[in-house]
């Protein structure tokens, strides 16, 4: 029986940022069996994270790849898809949600050394400065093939993830 790596992150609906309970000061945090978790330093909890869990696989930077997070990978090695990773029940499995499809991440074994972490659900892969334009791949949000494939921006300049229907 092969121990498995149990990790989570918990994203701050407030400040707006990651808290990564492994990294340090693990007294400090709580994840309760229904999946609440709870910051005993500050007394913040509840409605106010949303926990995400270690897949227990790396892409192709060693970044460790977690539930919510947005991926980019291709089957011949070139950019050709981008997917948010999320866990489907019914499957009882970690994959990669396109817009038209759900793919396992067993399924995706092979092409694993061409996945890499963009971005995730709550942060775009692109950081746009305030005209709209990414600092990082200089590339108006309009013509970003993420946003174009997987959501769309809002009047109100948020984002919003179009729910696709996944297959069972």
């Amino acid at each position: 029986m092969t121990n498995r790596i149990l990790k989570f992150r918990a994203w701050d609906k407030l400040a707006k940022r990651f808290t990564y309970p492994d990294k340090g000061y693990q007294g400090h945090y709580v994840l309760t069996l229904n999946g609440e978790f709870f910051n005993l330093q500050n007394g913040s909890g509840g409605d106010e994270y949303i926990v995400q869990q270690f897949t227990e696989l790396y892409d192709k930077n060693k970044k460790p790849i977690y539930e919510g997070d947005r991926v980019r990978f291709g089957y011949t090695g070139k950019v050709d898809f981008f997917g948010e990773v999320v866990w489907l029940e019914d499957r009882a499995s970690f994959g990669v949600k396109t817009k038209n499809a759900f793919e396992t991440f067993e399924d995706l074994m092979d092409y694993m050394k061409y996945f890499e972490v963009v971005g995730n659900i709550f942060q775009l892969p692109c950081n746009p400065d305030h005209n709209g334009e990414c600092l990082v791949c200089d590339c108006w949000l309009s013509d970003c093939v993420f946003l174009r494939t997987i959501g769309k921006w809002e009047e109100n300049c948020t984002f919003k993830y179009e729910k696709t229907n996944i297959p069972k």
